[in-house]
């Protein structure tokens, strides 16, 4: 094939297909090779595509990134949508994994911070990949080692404009499909961060780890189970991977450069650990009871780990929320039904292994604490006259209301301490079966508002930096604040006004691995408005978990201080990690608010 595009460009031959369309080899007037993906006809017949594709253009052709293939030009012509790349060499991903069966842990890391960095600057462009996947990954073997390089950034946010484009990629690629994606919510980039979870895992082991015989089945996997670990992948990875594909979008790392830095730190330990055996079919998948669900999961009490405990992070583990509306299940169900149907050609080409047997599941409990209320009295529909009290915990806030008559005044208590789904009755009073006496309480699960501290500005003091990650006692973590100590041994401190808009500030501390002085000790003391929460002694390969009450306080102070001489040089560095901020939404400050779920 031999024709010409537009009045620039020539297409050569068919170097590949895929879910959206074909991708050729080609050249322009002068001769300099490119590679031309030309959108399916089914699509580009959709005049609101082509209308998107055209406004979307210069988000497409303006994004830069080592580990980005650039576009450099969208053609239209006639029924023809073309976008003009980069001509990379070395083929895919998916080849270059058919080739080795499983690659190397450091290799993983490299490839996936690479990866997460591509991810990170095309979500600063306010783009959602939508399609990661091994396909859509070249390997760049122009230099001396392989360079992952991301393509098909922004095709799949074009083609979801139309009905047909969605169901291209749901039915093509349900293997590397978020749980939120299937159930028909909104893509955000927490989708990506989940489908590079599946990359990571496959690179490990060589397979994906939800199967099954139909598009179906492996759809209900992703929001139902948890994935079964196979033998030989390092503590640290299989933190990471498992971090990212926690059921809940904001349970996932906060963002894309979050695991490339974290990534890429990890590569010198992972050096050296042999490469893990190919396998045939993913180890068996652990289903997620109904009284589990963590699709929305925050992270405060963990109940089902998301987060690694040895690459420490703000969501350290996954709390569950409510079902979805009945009316969304229906909608699912519908969707991939009709994808089952128009869609089939395309799963049974894609389909790799059979369906993982499903196994028992372990979680753990979490705690619960009553804060003042935030609701008026409310009431509720009329029934017969009650006089003792309905057990209400674990129930919808509503089928709670709905269960008790209209004389009795319901008062409604939000908490983020939560033991069971947001939106759920996590305690009552009076109890079940103690007298009514025309009032009840119920506290409700809410999901929390999360700040990290390094994103506030401190009213008084400042650290020696922030936002870079540290390391104590072994484990990496992000979102640092850090004070390099000198050669007084002073109290040093920062504040924070906080409007009385918080109620727990979660962090962990300790001095830096990289410290010179490995005797360092340090006093830090945390005050609310002048009362002292906490006071701890901080020493070198040791972590101390910070998780204070911060309800109605105005001014946050911490306070550290180096133990010995005056005149004595510290060689060291405090490090504050992780340190988050958590409320319930309306309270935080709106500047500063972060939803986690």
């Amino acid at each position: 094939m031999d024709r010409a595009l537009g009045s620039r460009y020539r297409v050569g031959d068919l170097l590949g297909s895929g879910a959206m369309g074909q991708v050729f080899a080609g050249t322009d007037q002068d001769g300099q090779e490119f590679a031309f993906k030309i959108l399916r006809s089914d699509l580009t017949g959709d005049p609101s595509v082509v209308a998107r594709f055209l406004q979307e253009r210069s988000i497409l052709v303006g994004l830069r990134h080592p580990n980005l293939v650039p576009v450099y030009d969208l053609v239209v012509e006639g029924e023809t949508v073309a976008i003009v790349m980069e001509s990379v060499h070395g083929g895919d991903l998916r080849t270059w994994l058919a080739g080795t069966g499983t690659v190397l842990p450091s290799e993983v890391a490299r490839i996936g911070a690479g990866i997460a960095s591509a991810l990170a600057e095309v979500h600063r462009a306010g783009v959602v990949h939508r399609d990661v996947k091994p396909e859509n990954v070249l390997m760049d073997d122009s230099g001396a080692a392989r360079v992952p390089r991301l393509t098909d950034f922004g095709i799949s946010r074009i083609a979801h404009s139309s009905d047909v484009g969605r169901s291209s990629l749901l039915a093509g690629t349900p293997q590397y499909v978020a749980p939120e994606l299937a159930e028909g919510d909104e893509a955000t980039t927490a989708v990506d961060l989940y489908s590079l979870g599946i990359v990571l895992y496959e690179l490990c082991c060589g397979v994906t780890p939800f199967a099954g015989k139909s598009m179906l089945q492996v759809v209900r996997q992703h929001a139902e189970y948890e994935p079964g670990r196979p033998d030989g992948i390092p503590d640290q990875l299989w933190d990471m991977i498992s971090w990212l594909l926690a059921k809940g979008p904001r349970a996932r790392p906060q963002s894309a450069q979050q695991v490339a830095t974290v990534l890429e730190a990890m590569i010198p330990e992972l050096t050296g650990i042999p490469v893990a055996l190919p396998l045939s079919a993913p180890p068996a998948a652990t289903p997620i009871a109904h009284t589990q669900e963590t699709v929305g999961a925050i992270p405060l009490t963990p109940q089902i780990q998301v987060g690694p405990p040895d690459v420490m992070h703000g969501p350290g583990g996954g709390v569950p929320v409510p079902k979805r509306k009945r009316t969304k299940k229906i909608a699912l169900t519908l969707l991939i039904f009709a994808l089952v149907g128009g869609g089939a050609a395309v799963w049974n080409s894609a389909r790799q292994s059979p369906e993982a047997a499903p196994s028992g599941q372990t979680t753990t409990p979490g705690t619960s604490r009553t804060v003042p209320p935030v609701s008026d009295v409310q009431t509720t529909s009329s029934a017969p006259a009650m006089t003792t009290a309905p057990d209400l915990v674990g129930k919808a806030v509503s089928e709670a209301q709905d269960s008790l008559p209209s004389s009795v005044q319901v008062e409604i208590i939000e908490s983020i301490e939560q033991t069971g789904k947001p939106g759920t009755v996590i305690e009552q009073e009076p109890k079940p079966g103690d007298r009514l006496n025309g009032k009840i309480k119920l506290t409700v699960a809410r999901e929390a508002v999360q700040v990290y501290l390094d994103e506030l500005q401190p009213v008084r003091g400042e650290w020696s930096s922030q936002s870079a990650a540290g390391r104590i006692a072994g484990k990496i973590l992000t979102h640092t604040v850090h004070d390099e100590l000198g050669c007084s041994n002073a109290a040093q401190a920062v504040e924070y006004n906080l409007t009385k808009g918080y109620r727990r500030l979660i962090a962990t501390a300790g001095i830096d691995d990289d410290s010179r002085d490995t005797d360092l000790k340090v006093q830090l003391e945390i005050f609310a408005d002048g009362r002292k929460l906490i006071s701890s002694l901080l020493e070198y390969g040791k972590a101390t978990e910070v998780n204070v009450d911060l309800s109605g306080v105005l001014r946050l102070r911490v306070q550290w201080q180096p133990l010995g001489s005056n005149s004595e040089c510290f060689g060291g560095t405090v490090d504050i990690g992780e340190a988050r901020l958590l409320g319930l939404p309306g309270e935080v400050p709106s500047s500063s608010s972060v939803p986690t779920s």
